[in-house]
């Protein structure tokens, strides 16, 4: 099987994901420098995120993301090397623009057999989207709180918080106990698990 050159094998996670560089993220970028938010201390933002290399690679899966054949190549890329059949989008950085949304959509859509997880900050992009798409059933768009230790949003139906000194609201991930691993749980893709709580790392 040929190597992939724009999705990323994180040891975490059951798949594949894909990564855009932290610095840009539209949001994230501003709460980063903000003491006491989610985005504080990302970890995206520092460790091997920060080589060269990889700052490289997070380029050109800027460009393939607005490049103007992203669907059909990225369809592609999924049903020749995401074997798992979990998909994450964005292990590093988030969704640019209303357009590069709804190409995930329709990424989504195509690829029925595939699990999509969509974690994003940025619910403005995204409301604007969903006003002309809807997300298919295989797929979760779970929005990110921007405060440790405060509740999730109420104007989406998935949602994810991060605890540091208070109780994990909702699904505790278990990550932290278990290696900083998925393992068998998947609840960032199910719907059914309205809201996932990561501990502040």
């Amino acid at each position: 099987m040929p190597k992939t050159q724009f999705l990323s094998n994180t040891s975490k996670m059951p798949g594949l994901s894909i990564s855009l560089d932290a610095r840009h993220c539209v949001t994230g970028s501003k709460l980063a420098k903000i003491p006491g938010t989610t985005c504080h201390g990302c970890y995206a933002l520092k460790g091997r995120y920060r080589m060269p290399n990889v700052r490289a690679a997070m380029a050109r899966r800027f460009e393939f993301m607005r490049s103007a054949d992203f669907v059909p190549r990225m369809v592609e890329e999924l049903r020749t090397h995401e074997k798992s059949g979990f998909f994450r989008w964005f292990d590093s950085g988030d969704v640019q623009s209303v357009q590069m949304a709804l190409n995930i959509v329709e990424v989504c859509r195509q690829t029925p057999e595939i699990k999509h997880w969509i974690p994003s900050r940025e619910s403005a992009i995204w409301a604007d989207a969903l006003e002309h798409v809807t997300i298919p059933d295989n797929a979760i768009l779970r929005m990110s709180a921007t405060q440790r230790d405060r509740g999730p949003s109420s104007n989406w139906a998935n949602t994810s918080t991060v605890h540091e000194k208070s109780e994990p609201i909702g699904h505790a991930c278990p990550a932290e106990s278990q290696g900083n691993q998925c393992l068998d749980c998947r609840a960032c893709w199910d719907r059914d698990v309205v809201n996932v709580s990561y501990h502040y790392h």
